[in-house]
């Protein structure tokens, strides 16, 4: 059963009525029994402030509970509303009695196995210090529940014995017994398809928490699901947004985003997301940026990126959830970073259209020049089409900065300058071929990749590693990459040449079998892209760190930037310019 006792918002027990004498006198005998009842008064007021010193309040400063009442009731001794040595304080309404606390703490107690084998668990999942008090908080303090009748809305404490669920809270009345609450969950065939926006409304029912902390985070929902939002914690990747997500308050009216890749399109999401009017320009014909899936070959090859870096926690990771993009293979484990490399065999261009849709996104639009000198933000293209808005969000490469391809007026402060010309942009360029059969197969024994050793330093960065596309497949096609001086190598060759170079390598690896010619092939060339001129951003020597986040900094408000090269913690990945882009989306936001 469920107790019926409301949430007033003071947990603190009520004090016991104290009896009084009250003599009756009639007669002659008023006087007489008018000094007996006075003695009669005055002994028991000592009796009261007796009485009075055997509660002990709780010496938390600002506790407003005069007279505590112990929750947990895990003592046969538990002072409950009484007398006990020392209250432990967990909120203004909730207190244990120093008799529960020796019946858990001591270990010669009944109760010390049990918060034993709590710390364990709990010092073992590497959480806060294992103090009798978090046990309590963890383990011991009652659930709060909401009548769910819209006329009634009233919180409810249940019985230690019952565990709050999600569908408890959904279903909860006042009076309801636990039997009547279906407690499975639905049908996941009845699941809407669409994955759905985050409200307090759907979020409420989750929250299963001990205590009356579960009343103030419910009612304190709104401002922690906008909060959330708005920093891109929640409700982010390709949702499909109904309504705005924000409030009016944190709707800038207008922003132009400049640059289409990554960043440029998980800004523009996030910003349409939370209600802002966004137009995105594009130089390319194309949206992606560094990103350019190419599927000539018969399988899905990055011309740019194509792994993600690290699974865990990982919005990309988030965002192939979301589209259902579950074809992965897992290369390999980096310490660096969190979870297993990931090659996307469908490519990241899926992921980056699915962010696209619905975006007012204008290609073949090179950015010129940007004016923020009035209050108001002027941008031209190289057409001589010019917008206007109240911010703008520049994520082009960082070689194109260095190179001075966008004017600015007036000119960018000279700390961001020296920052943008501190890092170094590096190239890595990729080949990809086609062949007639999987002739790798009997050596490399099912492994999805296998590397190669340059034979001296000059070859160092020179097909490195082979990626095998379609492992599970029948297609058969390899991808290598060349790093560092290869690079410059490779620079001045045709295409051919560059094959024959590759397929030296391979017969050099594959000794005992006949490396046949490709069918088909391509060789990336991003160092002569007009639109990037570069791969990925990095620290020069002697340079630091701290000038991937002055390239992040706004200029007066009204000019932002994001890109791989504004993330210090997430450079030259996918990864580290989509959160750019959620990033700078937050700040337009607050400011």
């Amino acid at each position: 059963m469920l107790l019926s006792a409301d949430y007033s918002g003071n947990g603190s027990g009520a004090r016991r009525a104290r009896k009084r004498s009250s003599g009756e006198s009639s007669g002659d005998g008023q006087t007489l029994r008018s000094s007996g009842s006075k003695r009669k008064a005055t002994e028991t007021e000592e009796e009261d402030e007796q009485a009075e010193k055997k509660y002990r309040k709780c010496e938390k400063a600002g506790c407003s509970a005069i007279y505590p009442v112990c929750f947990a009731s895990a003592s046969d001794r538990c002072a409950k509303n009484g007398y006990t040595s020392r209250w432990y304080h967990l909120s203004c309404g909730e207190h244990f009695c120093n008799e529960c606390f020796d019946h858990y703490y001591r270990s010669h107690k009944d109760g010390y196995e049990t918060f034993a084998s709590w710390r364990k668990v709990w010092t073992s999942n590497g959480k806060s210090e294992p103090s009798l008090k978090a046990f309590m908080a963890d383990q011991q303090l009652p659930f709060w529940v909401q009548c769910t009748k819209p006329d009634c809305r009233k919180w409810r404490q249940l019985t230690k014995e019952i565990q709050l669920t999600a569908s408890l809270a959904a279903a909860y009345r006042c009076g309801m017994k636990v039997n009547n609450v279906k407690i499975e969950g639905p049908d996941q065939c009845s699941q809407p398809e669409d994955l759905e926006v985050l409200t307090a409304e759907k979020c409420a029912q989750h929250i299963i928490v001990r205590g009356l902390v579960r009343v103030c985070c419910v009612q304190e929902l709104d401002r922690v699901l906008h909060f959330m939002t708005r920093k891109g914690l929640i409700n982010t990747g390709v949702l499909a947004v109904k309504q705005p997500l924000l409030p009016e308050r944190y709707r800038s009216k207008k922003v132009i985003v400049i640059g289409a890749g990554a960043a440029g399109l998980a800004a523009a999401r996030q910003l349409q997301n939370f209600g802002t009017q966004v137009v995105l320009l594009e130089a390319r014909d194309r949206i992606g940026g560094r990103v350019w899936d190419d599927g000539s070959l018969g399988v899905t090859v990055g011309r740019g990126a194509q792994i993600v870096n690290g699974c865990v926690n990982n919005p990309i990771a988030l965002m192939c959830e979301q589209v259902s993009a579950r074809f992965w293979d897992h290369n390999e484990f980096f310490a660096q970073f969190s979870g297993d490399h990931t090659l996307l065999t469908k490519g990241y261009s899926v992921l980056l259209h699915k962010l696209a849709e619905g975006l007012d996104i204008r290609t073949n639009c090179p950015v010129q020049a940007i004016d923020y000198s009035a209050d108001a933000v002027k941008v031209t293209s190289s057409n001589g089409s010019q917008w206007t808005a109240q911010k703008v969000l520049v994520t082009v490469p960082l070689t194109l900065l260095q190179k001075n391809a966008i004017r600015f007026n007036p000119p960018l402060p000279e700390r961001k300058l020296k920052a943008i010309h501190s890092l170094g942009a590096g190239i890595i360029e990729k080949i990809a071929l086609q062949f007639p059969n999987r002739f790798w197969d009997s050596k490399i024994q099912g492994a999805d990749y296998f590397g190669h050793i340059p034979p001296c330093p000059e070859k160092r960065g020179m097909f490195s590693v082979f990626y095998d596309l379609d492992p599970q497949g029948k297609q058969a096609v390899l991808m290598s990459i060349m790093s560092g001086d290869a690079v410059s190598a490779v620079g001045d060759l045709e295409d051919s040449e560059v094959v024959d170079e590759c397929l030296k390598v391979l017969q050099e690896l594959f000794t005992d079998q006949e490396v046949p010619d490709p069918l088909n092939y391509f060789v990336t060339r991003w160092s002569k892209d007009v639109w990037a001129q570069m791969s990925y951003s990095f620290v020069k020597t002697g340079g630091s760190g701290e000038a991937y986040d002055i390239l992040a900094e706004d200029v007066q408000g009204k000019v932002f930037f994001a890109g791989e090269a504004t993330n210090r913690h997430f450079p030259q990945t996918v990864t580290g310019a989509y959160l750019s882009g959620v990033r700078e989306a937050s700040k337009m936001a607050a400011v």
